[in-house]
């Protein structure tokens, strides 16, 4: 089926648009002071502390639960917060079948797709050495339910070991992107692996047509490539989105094109312009402890493809850390999809705060989320989230909101003296609500201690879209009447 399409459950996928559209109009409450509220938004002690620094804050929402995939724990709530299951993350690849490599599994990411109801993750195991990339799938909806894994080799040659696996998915593929260190000497690569979506959602789950393109030169797809979580379940080719070389004014696209049985890794070209902003510095805390590490200019949250009103072609959204004054902040960007073209691209900073591992969602009507964490001399490290609203084709952000105060200097340093933070974070759209976001951030709960905030943020439409859902409840009762 391609883009733009319906299939054969035309009626059904229409009805199912209109109730939405519906149900959003009829939820709809005024905010004072801003276009958006906030309605969940809680942690608890399962996500704190699990004893991985960093926790790799990573977590997606369902129909029904929204589950927190982290160094260290998985862990389901309901969508009123209240935990239903918590486990390891190497329990959770055991019960999936798959026994970690080494000691334990870590880099986790996990997505929920609406189209067909389903969970996807991905972690890596043994790091430093020959390893694997784990990858599994949900049997139902339920992510407390059974979930398939496999272990399938990194590298057949074993040089190079996966690190900071990347999920990104469409209607074709389900694709696992990562930064390839040498095992001794060598120099840096990058891989994929590519697995068609209907093998990993049949009944029994299978990847016997996964396809590997290893050592790959970062040269010519950028280190730490993001392939694209496609929230309109395109068809192949699925973008590849890196930072290449921002600070010279660069990021690059690439793509897995072909088809899921026979894909192909497209590189040359897809040099992008933008702003030169070099990565962004650590962060100052309000006590005598070292700085917050924020890593570099990577893209390390989800980068989503999305067709929003207006544009020819779906927009891929990204957002990472930059530099800004000297002080961390974030930049993010709309490009087109088929031609390259930066659509726009704007940042979000502040004369104080610093903010660092952002993360975005973006719906169907252009309204977008970014959710990151953040500090300074006088605040302890916190969560945040901006909110932008696109009218006639552009967006515009209010100031970034505080939701949740740390409470606490952090300091826990690794073995090169990096007070570790991130290495990334997640925000998301709700799959039964399109004016519904959810982010999950990191904050300092304690003295030198972490937790993992969830929180909810519902957008307030723009009086168009308001029309808009006015129009479908109204077409929605006389499809009713027809029937009738």
């Amino acid at each position: 089926m391609t883009r733009g399409q319906f299939g054969p459950t035309r009626s059904a996928c229409m009805l199912t648009l209109l109730v939405g559209c519906c149900i959003s109009c009829l939820d709809m409450q005024p905010t004072a002071g801003g276009h958006f509220t906030i309605g969940q938004n809680f942690s608890d002690s399962s996500i704190s502390q699990s004893g991985f620094i960093p926790p790799d804050t990573m977590g997606a929402v369902g129909t029904n639960d929204i589950a927190v995939l982290i160094n260290g724990r998985f862990s389901v709530y309901n969508r009123s917060g209240v935990q239903q299951s918590t486990k390891s993350l190497n329990q959770f690849w055991i019960d999936a079948g798959v026994v970690p490599a080494g000691s334990f599994a870590f880099d986790p990411r996990i997505i929920y797709d609406k189209h067909t109801d389903r969970w996807f993750a991905t972690s890596v195991d043994n790091g430093g050495g020959a390893n694997n990339f784990l990858v599994a799938v949900s049997a139902t909806g339920d992510p407390k339910g059974t979930w398939t894994g496999f272990a399938i080799d990194s590298d057949s040659d074993n040089s190079h070991w996966a690190d900071f696996p990347m999920l990104g998915l469409n209607q074709d593929v389900v694709t696992i992107s990562a930064n390839m260190f040498a095992i001794g000497a060598g120099s840096t690569k990058t891989g994929f692996l590519v697995i068609p979506k209907s093998d990993l959602t049949q009944a029994v789950p299978t990847v016997a047509n996964a396809t590997q393109f290893q050592d790959v030169d970062p040269n010519t797809t950028g280190f730490t490539p993001q392939p694209i979580f496609d929230y309109d379940n395109g068809n192949l080719a699925q973008p590849i989105l890196s930072a290449f070389n921002k600070p010279s004014g660069f990021l690059k696209t690439s793509s897995i094109g072909g088809t899921a049985l026979a894909p192909s890794l497209n590189t040359p070209g897809g040099f992008i312009a933008v702003t030169a902003r070099n990565s962004p510095p650590d962060i100052d805390q309000p006590g005598p402890k070292a700085n917050i590490d924020t890593s570099n200019n990577r893209f390390s949250g989800n980068v989503v493809m999305q067709q929003i009103p207006g544009r020819t072609n779906p927009s891929i959204w990204g957002v990472h850390g930059v530099d800004i004054a000297g002080r961390a902040a974030v930049e993010w960007y709309e490009i087109d999809s088929v031609t390259n073209a930066v659509l726009q691209s704007g940042t979000v900073s502040d004369p104080s705060l610093a903010f660092n591992f952002p993360s975005i969602a973006v719906n169907d009507f252009g309204d977008v989320v970014l959710g990151f964490s953040g500090g300074d001399p006088s605040t302890f490290m916190s969560t945040f989230a901006a909110v932008g609203q696109t009218i006639a084709g552009v967006t515009t952000f209010e100031s970034p909101v505080q939701t949740k105060a740390g409470v606490a200097d952090y300091q826990i340093l690794d073995p090169s003296g990096r007070n570790r933070w991130g290495d990334y974070s997640a925000t998301v759209v709700d799959p039964i609500d399109e004016y519904s976001f959810w982010t999950f951030q990191e904050f300092a709960n304690a003295t030198d201690s972490w937790r993992i905030q969830v929180t909810q943020i519902t957008v307030v439409p723009e009086p168009s879209s308001l029309a808009l859902a006015g129009m479908c409840c109204l077409a929605l009762t006389t499809l009713a009447r027809r029937r009738a």
